[in-house]
């Protein structure tokens, strides 16, 4: 930590490891952000720096203290940033305005869910605060091409002129709070490794489970639990992969319960009265689903005063370094208020909000949609737990909740959780999945998972819209699917036949696309590089890819074309996943949809990736080969990771990967598949499982592989012997097996001659 001062004003500067530093201005004291009070943004430590008078130099990068603004050297081009308009005094701050330089070449990104209309910022003013349907999930981040980006520490309501009043200049603006911001500046200047940076602070995207990133759907809000089970059991029947349902409100006695008293309705989910309230045993419907496979999720909303449990805990950890915690300033007078101390009428403040969800997750409760009902209002007569004001805590309160959701589930099972919700500010994605709000399954929603994935946070979808194949072509193609019935009855079998087949075919195709999903989730979580990629982050020279808002890449190998018939191509060569044809990139393509099929999906040459054979759920059983899919014509690599589907093990190192490398020689090319790495013990207790399939997530031995080659191939060599392989010219592949025993022994390099 390298203290400054300067006749302006105090200046803190965090070296926290290469590439990110922590700034800090303030006239008087430093206060401390509730993000970072409540542990939300995460530092490692610190590093030492080079200090050399008002400068300090990390890894190649200078922060320097020059006339009052913050000079930075080490972007592709210098950025200076100045402030104006602050009273600084711990507690008591007037807000600021800092101004960023730009070049004129210079793009910006992030901001998250803050506008569906585009996900180039430049020349846009934006309003960073949570609001309904207006800006569910603002995100106090950007990123430049210019290879940098910016964090704010700030939970206040902001604004963000990126160049629209002044061209060459970001300016932001907050009517409370202090300068705090981290700044990201790696080494490549390259756009997913800020991304990576920023990770390390506002954390990765979650791991989900694994039935999480299959196909969920939320049933009808007058359904009951016979009505739950046959509409499983009809998924079943019409062979349609399907993983999780849910309940909405009405699985409640009362509707909208906000409070900690929350029972089963009686009359339509029924429960025994002489079992013990946590039961999921034969007697209940919970079990019945569980024999079909099927999770569940319950529908929440809440109007609790979380901030007394992050207070207790924040006293914990106060007190494990020898500090006394109190609660010094909680008699904050103001006007409005009819008592110093404002208290709801609805909290208790020594119980821990997930304490009274126990009861439901016994139940057999894997998932919680957290509404935006309450939580995205604001509050302007609260004093949150006795001393903060909704000013500070409204962005914040949505993070404090799935954090605290997250934390209580996992603490309570030693499972991973699956919580969802609308509302997303900085640090949530290390928490929950999210879904687009009460917006449906449009094209705009598309921009906003996009922008999510432009600031950090992966696990984004919507209402699939499966009134049209379009729609539901789009809704496969997200991280995670949900549709959601609400008050309507759009269950597949109901549809008419296109969209019913339609519905069927994706959900299989997607259930088969499982490794790979799973896969790039993992890289996710590892590197903050989102499953659904804006061009512009993959593409950053092609700034006419800043534009294109239909097509994205799913994942390292697969790009995805929705709603519109246009298909941007990157450079290199594209295969129609549906028809096998070869397209050139470089260009914009006109697109005919294949009958059955509501957009494009293209792979990329020089790919490599594996895939299942399609299950009626994820968990149903394990496969016994995978299929890897090699699309020559460029070189490719993929890691193949295999874990148990729960915990959060793979933390720790249990996880197991195999790595696929692919090799282009005109004529030829080179697979090699290298020997599975690591392993994982499977932990899943009998009542997280069918129990027709007990510990499906159990490490087993190393399976065999089926390899699929786009193309009609001639040979196939490992270690100069001939290996048999088939050509289907009816669908354009050629086959060959990697069996188990070969896969054991050693790495295997295959030469196939094309």
């Amino acid at each position: 930590m390298y203290n400054i001062k300067t006749n302006a004003a105090n200046y803190e500067i965090r070296t926290i490891e290469e590439g990110i530093f922590r700034v800090r201005i303030a006239k008087g004291e430093f206060g401390e952000t509730l993000l970072s009070k409540y542990n939300i943004l995460q530092e490692s430590g610190e590093v030492e720096a080079n200090v050399k008078g008002n400068t300090v130099e990390l890894g190649g990068v200078s922060v320097e203290i020059k006339d009052d603004a913050v000079v930075v050297n080490g972007a592709k081009a210098p950025i200076t940033i100045t402030y104006d308009g602050f009273e600084g005094k711990a507690y008591n701050d007037k807000g600021f305005t800092l101004n960023v330089t730009m070049t004129d070449e210079e793009r910006i990104f992030g901001l998250g869910d803050e506008s569906r209309e585009n996900i180039a910022r430049r020349g846009t003013f934006s309003r960073l605060d949570i609001r309904n349907i207006a800006s569910y999930g603002p995100v106090p981040f950007i990123m430049s091409t210019n290879g940098w980006g910016l964090l704010l520490n700030c939970t206040y309501a902001s604004t963000l002129d990126c160049g629209k009043a002044d061209n060459n200049l970001i300016t932001i603006a907050a009517h409370k709070g202090q300068v705090d911001f981290y700044l990201y500046v790696p080494k490549s200047h390259d756009l997913k490794d800020v991304l990576a940076l920023n990770g390390k602070i506002a954390g990765t995207p979650i791991m989900l489970p694994k039935f999480a990133y299959g196909y969920t759907c939320v049933l009808n809000e007058q359904t009951n639990a016979r009505e739950m089970l046959f509409d499983c059991l009809n998924f079943r029947r019409e062979d349609i992969s399907c993983d999780m349902v849910g309940l909405e409100p009405q699985w409640m006695t009362k509707h909208y319960d906000a409070s900690i008293d929350k029972k089963w309705d009686d009359d339509r989910f029924y429960l025994p009265g002489w079992l013990p309230e946590n039961q999921s045993g034969p007697e209940t419907f919970m079990y019945a689903l569980r024999e079909m496979g099927f999770k569940f999720s319950l529908w929440l909303c809440q109007n609790y005063d979380l901030l007394w449990e992050e207070e207790r805990q924040c006293g914990v950890r106060a007190e494990k370094f020898g500090k006394e915690y109190t609660y010094e300033g909680a008699s904050i007078l103001d006007p409005h208020f009819a008592c110093p101390m404002y208290m709801d009428g609805l909290t208790h403040r020594d119980v821990p909000w997930f304490d009274h969800l126990k009861k439901f997750v016994d139940n057999g409760a894997s998932a919680f949609k957290l509404d935006g009902a309450f939580q995205v209002n604001d509050h302007p007569d609260r004093l949150w737990a006795g001393k903060y004001f909704d000013d500070e805590v409204h962005n914040v309160y949505p993070v404090i909740y799935v954090k605290q959701m997250q934390e209580g589930f996992t603490e309570h099972t030693g499972r991973r959780a699956v919580i969802y919700t609308p509302c997303i500010y900085a640090g949530t994605q290390r928490y929950a999945a999210s879904w687009a709000g009460d917006t449906g399954g449009g094209f705009d929603t598309v921009i906003a998972m996009l922008n999510f994935g432009l600031s950090g946070h992966s696990n984004a979808t919507c209402d699939m819209d499966v009134t049209t194949i379009e729609g539901v072509h789009y809704g496969f193609f997200t991280p995670w699917v949900q549709q959601l019935t609400w008050r309507t009855w759009n269950y597949p079998w109901f549809m008419r036949d296109e969209i019913k087949d339609g519905i069927k075919y994706y959900s299989h195709l997607r259930n088969s696309l499982f490794p790979y999903v799973y896969s790039m989730a993992h890289k996710a979580s590892e590197t903050a590089l989102p499953l659904c990629r804006a061009l512009s982050l993959m593409y950053p020279d092609k700034a006419e890819y800043d534009y294109v808002l239909n097509t994205y890449m799913f994942g390292d190998s697969i790009l995805v074309s929705v709603f519109k018939p246009e298909v941007t191509l990157p450079e290199g060569k594209w295969i129609d996943y549906f028809t096998g044809d070869v397209y050139e990139g470089g260009r914009t393509i006109q697109y005919k949809l294949p009958k059955g099929k509501g957009g494009a999906m293209m792979i990329k040459a020089g790919s490599v990736f594996c895939t299942m054979e399609h299950t009626r759920y994820i968990e149903e059983k394990i496969p016994e080969s995978y299929t890897v899919n090699v699309y020559p014509g460029a070189d490719g690599e993929f890691t193949l990771y295999e874990d148990d589907g729960y915990t959060y093990d793979y933390k720790n190192g249990g996880q197991a990967t195999t790595k696929f490398t692919l090799k282009d020689e005109g004529d030829a090319c080179t697979l090699t598949v290298a020997m599975r790495e690591g392993s994982y013990e499977g932990r899943v207790k009998a009542e997280d499982a069918p129990l027709s399939t007990p510990d499906i997530n159990g490490m087993v031995d190393v399976t065999g592989f089926k390899v699929k080659v786009f193309g009609a191939i001639k040979a196939v060599e490992l270690d100069g012997k001939a290996v048999d392989f088939k050509v289907c010219e009816e669908c354009g592949y050629s086959f060959f097996e990697i069996s188990k025993e070969d896969h054991e022994k050693a790495e295997l390099t295959y030469k196939i001659t094309k």
